[in-house]
């Protein structure tokens, strides 16, 4: 009976086993039938071991049969479990019941659900503030090289400004341009470019550039003047250039500006025909004035009219009677003194002394 129950049990391990791995039987199987075809050999020294000795030995006399007896054994183990697997495919007839069954049943009131509690957000850390890389200059825009501030408190001239830098007065000149003269000889345009320099400068903050000098060889800094404009940064030697008041003048090595901004606008210009470009005004010839007119000498009678006798005077003779004050003339009718040198026709030497009318 023990043996019984041993056999069944195994029985159903074997099936419950055989179950799982039913496809790899089948594929075992029909290796074995192809290897006892093509070697048989291999198969018939598998059927002789000792452990298939219980096996009849009709069934493993040749190895094809060995195969097909095994073959043979494994597909009825295999239809054996067929009908272990169809109960899992057939459908469960319980559902419609046990739906009808609930939808019979009185609905259990369902609980709210207990609200949970709210956590409060975590405070996310404030991430710290990159500082922001400060703009690159753009050259031509604003000034690009080291730079000092002040205040112009004098024009000297359309290219040379007085500036207070630190509390200390210098005097600049302006880099790579040239305006007229008004002190060294004055120059057609000298007093118009200082005036146009001194209304863009006068009394402003400057930010004055330096190139490659520091000086010239009057000692005057070498810089090049900006100022900040409604637009932007404004070049003062460019601007001068620009309204034709200033020409180009360049010492080198001092040059940073003038291929890249001068030439252009001194080119432009000479085309527009302004300031020291446009035509020179033509010089209005001055009027000689005209001389009042002489009077006309007196007529003197020629020395052979004058009476011989009288010298200081010409007392002509023929015209008739000469007369001192108080004379029956009224005279003299002569100026100057007259000496009495000879005979006294007209009677004027009264006392004699050789001097006519001298009282």
């Amino acid at each position: 009976m023990k043996r019984l129950v041993l056999y069944l049990v195994a029985l159903g391990i074997v099936l419950y086993l055989a179950k799982a791995v039913a496809p790899l039987i089948i594929v075992g199987v029909a290796g074995l039938v192809i290897l006892a075809w093509k070697r048989p050999e291999t198969v018939g020294r598998f059927a002789a071991r000792p452990q298939f000795a219980r096996v009849p030995a009709r069934l493993r006399a040749t190895p094809m049969r060995f195969a097909g007896s095994t073959a043979f054994a494994a597909f009825v183990l295999v239809a054996l479990m067929a009908p272990v697997g169809a109960d899992a495919g057939e459908p469960d007839p319980s559902p419609t019941t046990r739906q009808v069954a609930a939808s019979t049943a009185t609905p259990e009131p369902t609980p709210e659900p207990t609200p949970e509690p709210t956590e409060a957000p975590t405070p996310r850390p404030t991430p710290a503030s990159t500082p922001t890389p400060a703009p690159t200059p753009v050259f031509g825009e604003e000034p690009t090289g080291s730079t000092e501030t002040g205040t112009v408190v004098n024009v000297v001239d359309g290219d040379t400004i007085d500036v207070v830098v630190n509390g200390v007065e210098m005097r600049v000149r302006y880099i790579g341009m040239d305006t007229p003269e008004v002190h060294s000889g004055f120059e057609w345009l000298g007093a118009e470019s200082s005036a146009a320099n001194a209304a863009l400068v006068l009394g402003n903050e400057v930010v004055l550039e330096k190139d490659v000098s520091e000086t010239d060889q009057y000692g005057r800094a070498l810089r090049y003047v900006w100022i900040q404009a409604d637009a932007g940064w404004l070049l003062v030697n460019l601007e001068l250039i620009r309204q034709g008041f200033a020409a180009v003048t360049t010492y080198p090595p001092d040059v940073k500006y003038v291929d890249a901004l001068y030439v252009a606008a001194q080119d432009e210009a000479q085309a527009a025909g302004i300031g020291r470009w446009a035509p020179a005004p033509t010089p209005v010839p001055t009027a000689v004035p005209v001389a009042a007119p002489v009077a006309p000498l007196p007529i003197v009678a020629p020395p052979a009219l004058c009476h011989a006798s009288y010298v200081g005077a010409c007392l002509t003779t023929g015209i008739g009677d000469y007369d001192c004050a108080g004379g029956s003339g009224d005279g003299p009718n002569y100026t100057g003194r007259v000496n009495v040198v000879g005979a006294d026709e007209f009677g004027l030497d009264r006392d004699g002394d050789g001097i006519a009318c001298e009282s």
